[in-house]
């Protein structure tokens, strides 16, 4: 803190108001730290995640198309449809497949946060301090000679 204000020595509104505002001011900075490396740390974890995800998918994609390539020619060889119909018949499947999993994906959206949880609680935190400390003064020093 920058002022502190001993026992006994005489305490004017002016030195509170000052120390009380360096204090905000000093508190503040630190939380906007807090809430940059929050951020950052979700940033880095994030990065990660999607290089993996986008080397998982690609490759699983890959594998997707090839399975789908060999339904097509195990429908053609064990029915009486014609190529272009055994195509339209997985082309089909997987609309629907793809479907219902972005639908899956859509409702899963709604669990990410993007706003920093640990800044956000300490500047609550902070800002119950501060009204506190706030009534505290005013109640303290009600006969306070100005």
């Amino acid at each position: 803190m920058a002022n502190h204000l001993h026992p006994g020595e005489p305490s004017s509104w002016s030195a509170l108001i000052n120390g009380i505002v360096n204090d905000v001011t000093q508190l503040f900075a630190q939380e906007i730290q807090l809430a940059k490396l929050e951020i950052k740390e979700n940033i880095q974890s994030a990065k990660a995640f999607l290089t993996w995800l986008v080397l998982g998918l690609t490759t699983a994609l890959i594998g997707v198309v090839m399975l789908f390539v060999m339904f097509v020619y195990l429908i053609y060889e064990n029915t009486r449809l014609p190529l272009w119909a055994s195509y339209g018949i997985i082309a089909a499947s997987a609309i629907v497949i793809g479907g219902v999993l972005m639908l899956i994906a859509k409702r899963k959206t709604a669990n990410i946060e993007f706003i920093p949880q640990r800044a956000t609680e300490a500047v609550k935190e902070d800002i119950g301090w501060i009204s506190s400390s706030i009534k505290t003064s005013n109640s303290g020093n009600k006969h306070a000679p100005h």
